[in-house]
């Protein structure tokens, strides 16, 4: 379960996002080629907004992984890890994540 403190799940159309606080922390996109993920964290690096993260993956069979090392945020998802900054988008289904930008 998502936890519940400050946060909501809003089904729109064919996006799900997970807002903590007023932050669009995960949108998930149903798109004929599979699910797309996008991650924002509003500027907050905090472990509550990367836990939701980590909630909502979980929750939702997204199969990403948000974590920190020396003080830096990282995102996997199977053998792809790279650094995390706003606006990352993960495809899913393929395994792979993007520099940034909005899903097609």
């Amino acid at each position: 379960m998502i936890g519940n403190h400050k946060t909501s799940v809003v089904n729109d159309n064919q996006v799900t996002s997970v807002c903590y606080h007023n932050t669009e922390v995960v949108k998930i996109k149903e798109t004929p080629q599979g699910k797309c993920v996008i991650l924002n964290n509003g500027g907050w690096f905090t472990a509550t907004t990367k836990r939701r993260m980590n909630q909502a993956s979980h929750q939702y069979g997204l199969k990403f992984n948000v974590f920190q090392s020396d003080f830096c945020w990282y995102v996997g998802i199977g053998n792809e890890v790279v650094e995390y900054h706003n606006g990352i988008v993960i495809d899913v289904d393929l395994n792979c994540i993007s520099d940034e930008g909005e899903w097609d």
